[in-house]
């Protein structure tokens, strides 16, 4: 019995801790194959055998198969071994099949064995790198100045063929690729890396002009992890990568120096911005608390405009700090007329009101029963 059925994005195709029988067909669409909340591998070409080691094994499947984006699978729900006794053909498909799989996962171990002997183990780790796959040099040159601000590495190619190549010996935090690219070519190339075992967990973002819908369904139709458009919006650009690379995005904003936890505003203050860092408030409180830290700087002097937005973020983080009744001692980095009135705020009347950062870190030095007194 043969059974084609739908699936949208999410949906389970195959549960783990199952025993299975006969196996699956793709026919349309991506799939995720998931252990422990970690995704191993994606299914994504049609045609595509999978679900059958189950039953060949005689033991219980040990990953989730979940769909990444709407797809259609069939069912082939008979033992294997009245499919190959029917149709010998089938066997040697189901042999390729296994043959594919061992060979990638053993292209994967001797990878990982090399980087263990030649590389220290945090040499590498600490670098977010990204591949942008664009022929465009401004464009490259706008996101490598966007993503420095992050200290991530950008490194380009303008074609197919240069990210293949530079994928062979290289891996990345995340790929770019322009759908703009001719004809298929940008999904073609997602599909592509996703065989290679050097970004196969790699998340795959695509670029678009604003107001694309057609190029932007065509990426997330095809596997693609989500979508930056063009002109970019740094701010935007910044949240969806640190999203897709499950990096913490609060850590654009807050900072653990030294002794103290250092709370910086961006120049620009957007709704979008503004929403970021209240999301993140109290976890950030909630990790210094953890930390054993008591100093608190916050810098607004690179504001472009001090406006109600930056009195009102500035003022909700220290009255949250105030209502816990946190012993935490604050400075606030501030420059011009108007600095003195942030000690208006509720929650940072005692707080210093300092020029740089060198003299907000001397205020907190102080003994407070010192300051007191003067």
């Amino acid at each position: 019995m043969i059974r084609l059925q739908e699936y949208a994005e999410g949906d389970i195709v195959l549960n783990d801790g199952e025993l299975g029988k006969g196996f699956c067909i793709l026919e349309s669409g991506s799939l995720a194959v998931i252990r422990e909340g970690k995704t191993l591998s994606e299914i994504d070409q049609p045609g595509s055998i999978f679900g059958e080691l189950s039953e060949i094994l005689g033991m219980k499947r040990d990953a989730v198969i979940k769909a990444k984006t709407p797809s259609k699978v069939r069912h082939v729900e008979e033992s294997i071994e009245d499919i190959v006794t029917k149709n010998p053909k089938v066997s040697v498909k189901l042999i390729r099949t296994l043959g594919r799989r061992l060979y990638r996962m053993n292209q994967l171990a001797t990878n990982e064995m090399s980087a263990n002997e030649t590389h220290s183990p945090s040499s590498n780790e600490e670098i977010t790198k990204i591949l942008v796959v664009d022929d465009k040099p401004n464009i490259v040159k706008q996101l490598t100045d966007i993503f420095a601000k992050n200290e991530w590495v950008v490194q380009s190619t303008p074609d197919e063929a240069g990210a293949l190549k530079i994928c062979e010996s290289s891996s990345f935090s995340a790929i770019l690729i322009s759908m703009a690219l001719p004809g298929d070519t940008s999904v073609d190339l997602r599909r592509k890396l996703k065989t290679n075992h050097n970004v196969l967990n790699t998340p795959v973002i695509g670029m678009i002009v604003q107001g694309d819908e057609s190029a932007q369904k065509k990426a997330l139709n095809s596997g693609f992890a989500d979508c930056i458009t063009k002109p970019f919006n740094a701010n935007k650009a910044d949240a969806i990568m640190f999203k897709v690379m499950n990096l913490d995005s609060s850590a654009r904003y807050f900072k653990f120096v030294e002794d103290y936890l250092l709370f910086k505003l961006p120049p620009e203050l957007s709704p979008f911005v503004i929403n970021d860092i209240k999301e993140n408030m109290d976890t950030r409180i909630r990790n210094t608390i953890n930390e054993g830290i008591l100093k608190l700087i916050i810098d607004v002097s690179n504001l472009e405009e001090v406006g109600e937005e930056a009195i009102e973020v500035v003022g909700e983080f220290a009255e949250k700090i105030e209502d816990m009744k946190l012993p935490m001692r604050g400075a606030i980095i501030a420059t011009g007329e108007e600095a003195e009135m942030w000690n208006n705020l509720d929650g940072c009347e005692e707080w210093g009101i300092c020029e740089d950062l060198d003299s907000a870190k001397e205020h907190l030095e102080k003994d407070p029963d010192d300051e007191e007194e003067e």
